[in-house]
This record gives structure tokens, sequence and C-alpha cells, in this order.
């Protein structure tokens, strides 16, 4: 590093690369120096000139990039998802530090060596899972953290805020498909959703899956999934997740055995029991609720805007770099969204319940089998 300041590479220069650019650049990341970009198109340069300036230095491809890797110290992963392992493993084993866009590669197994190189380099790896910084999320954990609510027993997420058009799936040619993607919904925008939910509430012991590919769009992939969740300690959950429907709603209810909070956009409901439920169940002397007493309170929160999320986590990763303070999302949590994914495609594909961890051959065959036929069709 440059005395305080982390020499940073930015590998891929796309719509989010570009955000990540601008903050950069505008100063909004203390401490964060873009030293150089990473792409190969020659419209990627002529931004780069016109936007960056020429004191940026531009790598033509990942091996020009790794030839002069004593021009930076940490490298932004914003590339389409097939080259996350690459570039991150790369980067990692250079012991350099590393911030990559979601998700954790295309599966598990490559979620997983991203994981154990990173174990390895023992340098900082990070996730862009920005939602984790939203006000009304962190209520929610610190909520369920404290135990007010005693012991989850169920648990329901529903989050129709991820509309997407034709455009859209037709903007880039690896989008929404098996052999360009590896994936649909739930391994691109659903990757934020399923990371709230591990962060919430931890991994699932099993996971049944219902998916109706491509029920809006016609591709072979996903763009709606329900998925139903069972934990080892008898709570259950469910999940459902569109990018279908344009009225959009994000909602999350925990029920616990003390109480009941229920998240509707920016505004939380508590709603706590005197005593825990399964104390008034056993003694009462009624036959219903009408003994319960309870106090209910409400919160709105601040709704972020769209940049801020994602300069808070630029900033904590480089903070993290200098000072080496908390992340927020440390990169090795890539891996649990991304099996949660992984599971809920390899259930929908053999109409069975899934089991945790995930078998990451199994999985590997089954994606085979459904990039062939997507092919074929």
């Amino acid at each position: 590093m440059n005395g305080n300041r982390v020499r940073t590479v930015l590998v891929g220069i796309g719509a989010i690369g570009r955000k990540y650019a601008d903050f950069i650049n505008k100063g909004l990341v203390p401490g964060m120096e873009l030293t150089a970009v990473c792409a190969r198109s020659r419209e990627s340069h002529d931004w780069i000139r016109e936007n960056l300036g020429k004191e940026t230095a531009v790598y033509g491809d990942i091996e020009e990039m790794f030839q002069r890797q004593e021009e930076f110290d940490a490298v932004i992963v914003a590339s389409p998802h097939s080259s996350h392992l690459e570039y991150t493993v790369r980067s990692l084993a250079a012991g350099k530090h590393v911030m990559c866009d979601k998700p954790a590669g295309i599966s598990i197994k490559e979620a997983r060596v991203m994981g154990a190189a990173a174990h390895e380099a023992r340098t900082v790896y990070f996730m862009m899972f920005h939602r984790r910084t939203y006000p009304k999320y962190t209520a929610l954990k610190e909520l369920i953290d404290s135990g007010e609510l005693g012991e989850l027993r169920r648990v329901s997420v529903k989050d129709i805020t991820s509309f997407r058009t034709r455009f859209y799936h037709k903007s880039c040619s690896w989008r929404s498909s098996w052999n360009g993607e590896n994936g649909g919904m739930l391994l691109n925008q659903g990757q934020h959703s399923l990371d709230i939910w591990q962060w919430l509430f931890g991994m699932p012991e099993t996971i049944y899956a219902y998916i109706p590919f491509g029920k809006y769009n016609g591709f072979k992939v996903d763009d709606e999934a329900s998925l139903l969740m069972e934990y080892k300690n008898g709570m259950t959950g469910s999940f459902f997740m569109t990018t279908g429907e344009p009225a959009g709603e994000d909602t999350i209810e925990v029920v616990g055995t003390k109480g009941r909070a229920v998240l509707t956009g920016a505004r939380l409901e508590v709603c706590v029991y005197q005593e825990d439920m399964r104390d008034y169940a056993n003694h009462a002397q009624v036959t219903s609720s009408q003994e319960i007493q309870f106090t209910t309170r409400y919160s709105e929160y601040e709704e972020m805007d769209e940049e801020k999320p994602y300069i808070i986590m630029l900033n904590n990763f480089t903070q993290a770099v200098l000072e080496r303070s908390d992340l927020i999302a440390p990169g090795e949590e890539g891996e649990r969204a991304m099996e949660l994914a992984n599971a809920a495609y390899l259930s929908a594909w053999t109409e069975k319940k899934v089991t945790l961890p995930l078998d990451a051959g199994e999985y590997e065959r089954y994606l085979e089998q459904a990039k062939k036929e997507e092919l074929i069709n």
C-alpha cells in the first residue's frame, strides 16, 4: 500500500463498475485510490479515458493485470459472474485484498474454492452484500439477536422488488441463461435476498423448492421461486421471490415464542407477549388466546437511496484493508447465499427435498444437464 492509500484495480467497467469508479473518483471512498481498470473492449477503454483520465492505468486482460501486480494492493471484481472465480482466486493467491460483487462464482463448488483461497491468503475478502447496511434490516437483526421474540418458530419472506423487463434480460449476451449466467433470478437478484435470509435466520437443514422456470419470459432459467425450509430446531420458513411483478413489495414476518415482528417496506411492527406462548398454552384455563396480554410498537426506518449502501460498503472494505476493522459482509459468507440458490435449483430439478450441506458434485451434474438442454431447445 502507498502509505494510507489502498491502490485498487477495478475489474470490469460495466454499469456497476462505472458506478464504483465514479464513487472513488469523486473522493467518496477516503483511503481508496483507483490505480487501474482491467477491461477488454475498445468502448470500455474510451470510457475510461473520457471519465477517469490518463492517470488511471488500463490493463487489457487479466494476464497484463498480474504482470503489473506491484502497481496495486486490492482488486474489485465487477465482471460477469462466470469470471468471479478466476479473478478472485488469482488475486487472493497474489496476496491482494478482494471485494467481489455477488455472486460468489456460479456454483457452490466455485464459492467454496473462493472461500478456501481467502482462508489460505489471509488477506481481506469481502462480498458486496450492500443490503446489510439498510437500517430496517439491521434493526430487525438486532431485534432477533436480542432474544426479545423468544425462540423463532416460523419465518416468511416475500420479495417483489426486482421487476425486470425483456430489455434487461437481452442487455447482455450472458444474462438469464444456464450457459451464460449459470442461473437466473436466484443466482442474480436473489443473492441479496438469500443473503439477508441467512444473515437473519441462519442456514436451514432442508429446502424444498417449486420453480416455474421462465414463467414470465420463456427462457430456461428462473424468474420466480417458492422455497420451503426446515431447521434443526423445528423452525420452518417460506421464501417467495419474483422478477415478473411490477408492483413492488418487500415483507418479512418473524414469529417467535415471545412475540412477532413484521417488516413491511421500511415499517416494522413488533408485538411482544407478556409471557412465552408455550407457558401460556400449558397453563391457561381457556380454550384460545383471549387471555394473552401483549404490547405493540411501530418503527419507521430510512429508505436508503441507490448510492449510499454501496459507498458504505466500499468504505468498510477500505478500512478493513487499512486497519483490519470488522467486515460487514465477509466474502466467505457468499457461500451461504449460493448454497441456498443451488439447493433450490436442485430441489426443483429433482422434485425432491434437498438436505444441506449441498453435494457440490451432484449439483454440477444437474447444472451441466440444464446447459445441454438449453442448447438443444
